[in-house]
């Protein structure tokens, strides 16, 4: 039977088309890739988790290691996963003030040398012994403060890949060789953001922290991963390809110099976050407040007067629905009181900033929060705990995004008063529009680029070509100190052959 002439012109056109683009059409290959994100927090695990997913949808095999479990949406695709469980021990009551200098520094070396005690676990022993079906084209790392954990790369033979969950650290542009000018480019755990003369003897000091840290973790390294059968320690340090930074540095600042192989990813958890269809956002055109201090507190261990604090200042604004994620007793009584508080221990947060009737965000100042918040342009009350929240807020306040309050003896009065300043001021909820616009505005969703980079390293066999040669010199050498003493001794030397001149003549 003869086809009809429209017919035998579409399969002409079909059979031209393929022929003409067949050399354009780039192969899909898919990778097999290791993901390793070991003692973070469930909000660290997420920034991770999305790296996955955008990898996942690209066809690409992950297998994933945790110390967490995962959601049933975390494992979709060609994705699996070995859960190891394990955390740090509890730390012992401290009874001095929280902000000791020597408390926290002996917190954060004990917490470093008991980082090495998941390697010594029998399941993460088994798993290490255990050859893949297919070896692994590269380590996809978690990066809090581990990088004993390189060794991980050097035991499969792989490139490797880190993530962080914020600005680029210290520890992470001296792993990287990135310049760093302490000037101007305050670090996110900087409480004070300082700049000038300030910030340098700041550097100095979180130098010296970080030559000591360093000490403690080639220590765990040598122990488990020693030479000659694994590189050395400081091997390893160098050949990280690629730091993925939950971070955009354009619209978030500080601006700062960095380097091609260091790319910000920030606001891939939003791009990647699941829809939970079971939320239903009241239809009226009630505006909203969210409330929440993050998964590391807990309401349950709070003093009650902190608790009537918030219930009294929320009192206050009955015209506003406030959505108060709270995972303490007497939810339903809250609720009864005061009908316009919808109390619950989790609210879907990301959603209800979508929903374009938030008016107020209240937040400890997490760098995931204040993504959410900048990404739907939604004003902040910021109340820091821990960490880099401090700093967090303390930018965002400067940025004219809200304001920042103190937890610590803090009145229903004040709050109420904050509160109402910022609901009442236009200037706030301008200022964020307009620096949210700036961060959606991007050649290309942090999805595909954290995607092209990943397969970028792969593709080229581990990517040296991106190296920074600075990478390779000792601190005498980065600083060019050998160069200052040669070129001042001269200059002291010159003077003072000159000043005895001057004297015999």
């Amino acid at each position: 039977m003869k086809g009809s002439p429209v017919s035998r012109s579409h399969l002409w056109f079909a059979f031209t088309a393929f022929f003409l683009l067949s050399d354009n059409i780039a192969p899909v290959e898919s990778h097999h890739i290791l993901g390793l994100f070991v003692n973070v927090h469930r909000s660290q695990l997420m920034v991770h988790l999305a790296v996955c997913r955008a990898l996942s949808q690209k066809g690409h095999h992950l297998t994933l290691v945790t110390t967490l479990p995962l959601e049933e949406q975390d494992l979709r695709g060609n994705v699996s996963h070995i859960l190891i469980p394990w955390k740090q021990p509890q730390e012992k009551h401290h009874e001095g003030s929280s902000s000791d200098l020597i408390w926290r520094l002996e917190r954060m070396f004990r917490r470093l040398e008991h980082s090495g005690d998941f390697l010594d676990l029998p399941e993460w022993k088994k798993f290490l012994k255990s050859a893949p079906k297919t070896p692994y084209d590269l380590l996809l790392l978690g990066y809090h403060f581990n990088d004993h954990l390189l060794g991980v790369a050097a035991h499969f033979n792989c490139p490797v890949a880190i993530i962080s969950t914020q600005q680029p650290t210290g520890f992470v542009n001296s792993l990287m060789g990135n310049p760093e000018e302490r000037w101007y480019v305050p670090q996110p755990y900087d409480g004070h953001q300082r700049s000038g003369i300030s910030a340098w003897i700041f550097g100095v000091w979180e130098k010296l922290m970080e030559v000591l840290a360093r000490r403690v973790l080639a220590r765990i390294y040598s122990v488990h991963f020693p030479e000659p059968r694994y590189p050395s320690f400081e091997t390893m340090r160098r050949s990280v390809v690629l730091a993925l930074s939950n971070h955009h540095m354009i619209s978030e600042g500080p601006i700062a110099p960095l380097l091609p192989n260091m790319v910000d990813i920030g606001g891939i958890v939003l791009e990647q976050k699941p829809i939970d269809t079971s939320l239903e956002i009241s239809t009226s055109n009630r505006s909203i407040i969210i409330f929440s201090l993050g998964t590391r507190f807990t309401w349950r261990k709070s003093s009650q007067k902190l608790l009537e604090t918030f219930t009294k200042a929320f009192a206050h604004f009955p015209d506003y629905n406030v959505y108060w994620t709270y995972d303490g007793p007497n939810r339903s009584a809250i609720s009864m009181d005061y009908p316009h508080l919808k109390v619950a221990k989790w609210w879907p947060q990301s959603q209800l900033l979508a929903s374009g009737k938030v008016r107020l965000f209240i937040t400890h100042g997490g760098k995931g929060s204040l993504s959410e918040a900048l990404y739907y342009g939604v004003p902040m009350l910021g109340l820091p705990l821990i960490g880099d929240q401090r700093g967090n807020l303390q930018r965002m306040q400067s940025k004219n995004w809200g304001l920042t309050l103190s937890t610590h003896n803090l009145t229903y009065f004040e709050l109420t008063k904050t509160m109402d300043r910022i609901l009442r001021s236009p200037s706030y909820a301008e200022s964020i529009s307009l620096a949210s616009q700036i961060y959606r505005d991007r050649p290309m969703k942090s999805s595909h680029l954290t995607t092209y980079w990943i397969e970028y390293i792969i593709r080229h066999k581990g990517a040296r070509n991106l190296y920074n040669p600075a990478r390779q010199l000792n601190v005498i050498e980065y600083y060019s100190i050998d160069v200052y003493v040669i070129i001042y001794g001269v200059l002291i030397l010159t003077i003072t052959t000159l000043r005895k001149i001057n004297r015999l003549l």
